[in-house]
């Protein structure tokens, strides 16, 4: 069962804070570097996951490290840490998008630790392919690199 299921159960209603948000196309929804303490589940269309890398001392690149859609989630990270935001998210094409409250959720993961266990094993699962993704990426980069020194 996705995440997004979850907001369809009374005790999640009754105990966790979120809201329904609609964003345009182009739309900013959160910014690389900036402060949060929200999560985000996508109940329709798609957002891009935008990174910026130093080129050089005066250039900066932005580029797009993801695309999620329907039942996928991000800003997770904020919930458990208080680091500023890792990447700019930004809707793909008119969507709507579930702000949950990090802290409400918190409580209740604290309070129902058997609901708990079941979002903490899909954010879970969300970040292991996360970081497969990113495996293969590096690994493609440092191959890449390998053969133009090499």
């Amino acid at each position: 069962m996705p995440l997004i299921k979850l907001l369809e159960d009374p005790e999640v209603k009754k105990g966790v804070q979120w809201v329904m948000k609609k964003y345009q196309e182009g739309d900013v929804i959160v910014e690389e570097g900036s402060p949060g303490s929200e999560m985000f589940l996508i109940y329709s269309g798609s957002v891009d996951i935008l990174s910026s890398t130093k080129v050089t001392d005066e250039q900066e690149s932005q580029q797009r490290i993801a695309q999620l859609q329907h039942g996928d989630f991000f800003g997770e990270m904020a919930i458990f840490s208080e680091d500023l935001r890792s990447a700019t998210v930004v809707a793909a094409n008119e969507c709507e998008l579930v702000m949950i409250d990090g802290s409400t959720l918190l409580n209740f993961m604290d309070e129902n630790p058997e609901k708990g266990y079941f979002i903490l094993r899909h954010l879970f699962e969300g970040l292991v392919q996360r970081m497969r993704s990113n495996n293969d990426r590096a690994s493609a980069i440092m191959g890449f690199y390998l053969r133009e020194v090499g």
